[in-house]
């Protein structure tokens, strides 16, 4: 299942609000950097980086607690 298969599962009144939520989340994972590993802020950026839909390939290369690739 690809992304636009459940944009569209979706009813057209919540499709627009689903798409600005995962642009605002990958803005979100762009912007700030990753926390460092022991943070309390690990777990919401993992979400927040779940919601942005960077999972696969287009997975971050900074995971939290790093600070290079």
């Amino acid at each position: 299942m690809d992304v636009s298969t459940l944009l569209t599962a979706l009813p057209d009144s919540v499709q627009g609000y689903a798409a600005l939520v995962i642009i605002a989340c990958n803005l979100v994972t762009v912007c700030i950097k990753p926390p460092a590993a022991g943070s309390r802020w690990v777990l919401p950026y993992r979400l927040i980086s779940t919601l942005a839909l960077n999972i696969g390939w287009a997975k971050n290369h900074l995971k939290p607690g790093h600070s290079t690739p």
